[in-house]
């Protein structure tokens, strides 16, 4: 090989690795967003206000309509401007368990500065990537183990309580039959960003779920977690799934196994619900494969196929991406080999 030709393949090389290293360059210096996160927990469990009705007077005029969403549809005590409601909420404020919850959230986080950044930069390459200009305000709460992630067009509520830890004394009382193991496992921290990502791109694109089938749930649920991994740089697939670095590893290893499981039995186009919500629901385990699977190995196989679509059309964006309604599509892209 001569030297002119050496060079020139070297060069390509640079130069197909800078086109895929720049494939989701976003400029975000000029999306102006402000990623505080509001803490409605640290309000609702002040004791500086003595009335509850004044306490409720101040929250609804800080938090607006969230007040609202709050009161009513995660606590689901009533409306906001009922005094009845300023009653419950005050009684679940001074509840000794809760008030334990609370403490253990202050020790988990102090502040919110970490989470903060990266929820603003991954919603500003959102802005970019998907030329949108409405961002969500960003608002903590405790809900006492009710819901989790809260996501509106406007809002983002994030429930702190699920975030605060795997070990400690209040979670290890939780009833077992609400709170098996495997859910408390997945208490930790580091999930808070992610999830919370997640939570508001799938309500943001609930209306794109093309077909009701194991298949069509995949792919929208790999679309998710793609989206997911380009606005979070540097985030591990293994935490976007809530798997452990040992599950994830495991659905690698296994993957030619669990294709073939899915493909002889026929599911990929099943649309039983009981069926679909076997491989895409979590749990100690996905039912039909060996006990040492994660739970919604559904959702990893989506994952991959859109990987492999996606390392294959290198010209498609992510608007496009999720625009592509041809689920059949995907499956021409994934071929786990054994």
């Amino acid at each position: 090989m001569n030297r002119f030709r050496i060079i020139f393949l070297f060069s390509f090389c640079i130069v197909l690795a800078s086109c895929a290293d720049n494939r989701w360059e976003a400029d975000t210096s000029q999306v102006s967003y402000d990623a505080n996160v509001l803490r409605l927990d640290r309000d609702i469990f002040s004791g500086e206000f003595q009335n509850p009705r004044e306490k409720m007077d101040k929250v609804a005029a800080k938090y607006g309509d969230f007040a609202s969403i709050y009161s009513g549809e995660i606590m689901q005590v009533g409306a906001i401007d009922n005094p009845m409601t300023a009653e419950l909420l005050g009684r679940f404020s001074s509840d000794p368990t809760w008030v334990e919850l609370q403490a253990q959230i202050e020790k988990q986080f102090p502040d919110l500065s970490n989470q903060s950044r990266e929820l603003e930069s991954a919603f500003k390459r959102y802005s970019i990537l998907f030329d949108a200009d409405t961002l969500p305000k960003l608002v903590a709460y405790n809900s006492g183990f009710n819901i989790g992630i809260y996501p509106t067009p406007n809002w983002l509520g994030i429930g702190l309580e699920w975030y605060a830890g795997t070990d400690y004394p209040l979670i290890k009382r939780l009833p077992p039959d609400l709170f098996p193991q495997y859910k408390r496992d997945k208490f930790k921290p580091g999930y808070l960003v992610p999830n919370a990502l997640k939570g508001w791109l799938l309500m943001r694109f609930q209306d794109e779920i093309s077909e009701e089938s194991l298949l069509g749930r995949m792919v929208f649920s790999g679309k998710i977690l793609y989206i997911t991994s380009v606005l979070m740089e540097e985030e591990s697939d293994a935490r976007l799934l809530n798997y452990t670095p040992e599950q994830y590893q495991w659905c690698t290893d296994e993957s030619f196994s669990i294709w073939r499981n899915l493909v002889e039995r026929d599911l990929l186009f099943d649309t039983d619900a009981m069926e679909i919500n076997k491989w895409m629901n979590d749990g100690p385990f996905t039912p039909g494969m060996p006990p040492e699977s994660p739970g919604g190995v559904g959702n990893w196989i989506g994952l991959e196929m859109v990987k492999a679509y996606m390392d294959k059309n290198e010209n498609t964006n992510l608007v496009e991406l999720m625009a592509n309604k041809n689920n059949r599509e995907f499956l021409k892209y994934y071929k786990p080999v054994k």
